[in-house]
């Protein structure tokens, strides 16, 4: 069966299939949109494998880019758009990218590397918006040259992007596959969000230079959905849109129909309970968790139906991967012991590190490879994730893992975020600190946080103290920058355990 924008543009050429602001799309004016761009793209010399880095805010150009380089087997690079330009160029260099498409905000600090990149061809750049820079070719003037037919030789189905990882373990990793799509897997992914082909309206609220949301853009084209692409999040405008587009503070909530949501997906990072049950009671019974990553995929779903059931877990395992729960030895543990999560799935087995062998090989056991993430299984084989084995804190010989203590932390009236660390003690090696972010208005002492967990945690557990920040720095799908907020702390020392 044929699944696409092309498919999409002859079953259902006037169903909307992409909103961005003021900009409404049907399929099969989109279709010709991204078709156009085929074309631009192999007039610009691009051929099958070949790779194009993206730097854009959300916007449905964006998702054209993704579209029209999966047509002709084009690799696409999204890069985070906060970078500056020697990271830039780092990516993009070490990518092989062959062309750029950034966004008109970005051409100068996309100009302050041009020298560097070696690799961009001839006419290479193209900028999206009004630009003064001759060096850009304009985006929608590469369309406007190109028929909006079909291109020919398409290439097959295939997860066409090589995502760089956040690099908050050290400089950012190409994640390349080689391949198809595995059908089953993306099966299992669509009945485990509990998908419908052609009645899905997907609000876009992430950067789309990320995984996640990527797939799940790349899913509702897939389906014959909708595409809602937030510029950025707001809350209000996110509900404006649910009530708008019928996705199915109090005062806020009052003005707008929520009852069409269907599924609040969350995930790349733990749901704090307090925050997950504001949640179900705001929007209903809608909101699924899932475990993953830019390496391995989407592992693990949490449906609405067990999110007050099971709610420490991230969700099941889903069809088409294998988890094993391992020792520093690679001897399997038994189900409920903490041990390092190791995947399998077709995405995994077909994963390398672009031109990184050792870091490749450092990643697998085999056919199972890992992120760094501690947990456990359960009986049912609903994963538990304790913590990133990274961030584990190490006192007086007891392994501890931070995120059961920012658990408890989180459930404090006065808290809104929070990062426990270790810290240099010169007796136990480390000693737990908190730091901690107080909602607007809240007040507390070291002493009230460090009170509230002697009523809810071991002795070993508890903070021996906690510094507050105005803000607990986190990278842009939400994970804290751990490292960032060590760093302080260690400054100096030869080791940072």
């Amino acid at each position: 069966m044929e699944i696409g924008a092309a498919a999409n543009a002859t079953i259902a050429p006037d169903r909307t299939a992409v909103v961005c602001g003021d900009v409404r799309y049907g399929w099969r004016e989109w279709n010709g949109r991204i078709n156009q761009l085929a074309h631009a793209l192999r007039a610009l010399g691009l051929e099958r494998g070949d790779k194009l880095a993206v730097m854009l805010h959300n916007c449905h150009q964006f998702m054209e880019v993704a579209q029209a380089a999966s047509k002709i087997g084009v690799v696409m690079v999204p890069l985070n758009y906060r970078l500056r330009g020697r990271e830039i160029e780092y990516i993009v260099d070490n990518s092989d990218a062959r062309a750029l498409v950034c966004g008109a905000e970005f051409v100068p600090e996309v100009a302050s590397v041009m020298d560097q990149l070696r690799g961009i061809v001839r006419s290479g750049y193209v900028v999206v918006g009004a630009s003064d820079d001759g060096r850009f070719a304009r985006y929608e003037d590469l369309l406007a040259a190109q028929p909006a037919t079909e291109p020919e030789e398409q290439a097959p189905p295939s997860m066409n992007a090589m995502i760089y990882t956040s690099g908050t373990t050290g400089r950012p990793k190409g994640v390349y596959r080689s391949g198809g799509i595995d059908p089953m897997m993306l099966l299992g992914i669509v009945q485990g969000f509990g998908l419908q082909p052609g009645s899905e309206v997907h609000i876009v609220p992430a950067p789309l230079y990320h995984s996640a949301p990527t797939l799940g853009a790349a899913l509702t084209v897939a389906l014959g959905g909708t595409l809602v692409i937030m510029a950025k999040f707001d809350p209000e405008e996110f509900l404006a849109l649910v009530d708008r587009e019928k996705v199915i503070p109090d005062e806020v909530k009052r003005r707008y129909d929520v009852s069409s949501m269907r599924s609040l997906i969350v995930g790349a990072a733990p749901f704090p309970l307090e925050t997950k049950l504001a949640a179900i009671e705001f929007f209903g019974d809608c909101v699924y968790e899932y475990y993953g990553s830019t390496d391995a995929g989407l592992n693990a779903i949490l449906p609405p139906a067990e999110q007050r059931a099971r709610p420490a877990s991230c969700g099941k395992v889903v069809a088409g991967t294998d988890i094993l729960i391992l020792d520093d030895d690679g001897t399997p543990l038994p189900r409920r012991q903490v041990g390092s999560i190791y995947i399998t799935n077709p995405l995994v087995r077909a994963m390398q590190y672009y031109k990184d062998p050792e870091k490749t090989k450092e990643a697998f056991r085999g056919e199972y490879m890992t992120v760094g993430d501690m947990g456990y299984l359960d009986e049912d084989n609903y994963l538990y994730i304790v913590d990133r084995k990274t961030d584990m804190v190490i006192s007086g010989g007891v392994n501890i893992y931070p995120a059961e203590i920012e658990e408890i932390i989180y459930e404090h009236p006065a808290v809104l975020d929070v990062a426990v660390i270790g810290v240099p003690n010169e007796e136990w090696g480390e000693e737990l600190k908190a730091v901690v972010q107080l909602k607007d208005g809240a007040r507390a002492t070291a002493d009230d946080i460090i009170d509230f967990c002697r009523e809810r945690l071991a002795d070993y557990k508890r903070p021996r103290s906690v510094d507050f920040v105005a803000e607990v720095p986190r990278n842009p799908s939400g994970k804290l920058l751990k490292r960032e907020i060590r760093a302080s702390y260690w400054e100096g020392r030869e080791r940072r355990v």
